[in-house]
This record gives C-alpha cells, structure tokens and sequence, in this order.
C-alpha cells in the first residue's frame, strides 16, 4: 500500500466532500450549519467514503496492472 495511493484518493475524497457541503449549504432555506440535519451530514459523510474507497482501489488496481504488464502508462 503506497502512500501516494492513500493521498490521492483522500484528496479526491476532501474535494467531494467539499463541494457535497457547497451543496448543502446553497439549499433552500439553509441560512446556516444548523439547518442542515443530522441525517444530510450522514450521507455526505458515507459519499465521501464511498468516493475514498472507490478512488483508493482505482489506483491500487491501476498500479497492479501496470506492474503486471511493465507498461507503465496510465498509472502511478
């Protein structure tokens, strides 16, 4: 497991997070943090995850597959 893996799909997790919480906030009737519910702080928490997850296996796959093949391109 590569430190590079972890920081790019934790970066690409801050940014989804961030414009998820961008969303939330220019809803209607939110004039701030408390009226956002519970429930919408857990969902954006678990699409966050969810994209941390899936951009950390994308990496990791594309990082087997060019040791696999000794090509190099397209990965890290």
């Amino acid at each position: 497991m590569s430190v590079n893996t972890i920081l790019g799909a934790l970066i690409a997790a801050i940014i989804v997070g961030l414009t998820a919480a961008l969303v939330l906030l220019t809803g209607p009737n939110v004039t701030s943090l408390a009226d956002i519910t519970g429930l919408q702080w857990v969902v954006l928490g678990i699409g966050v995850a969810l994209a941390f997850f899936k951009d950390f296996q994308a990496l990791t796959v594309r990082r087997l597959a060019n040791k696999v093949t000794g090509s190099g391109d397209g990965g890290i």
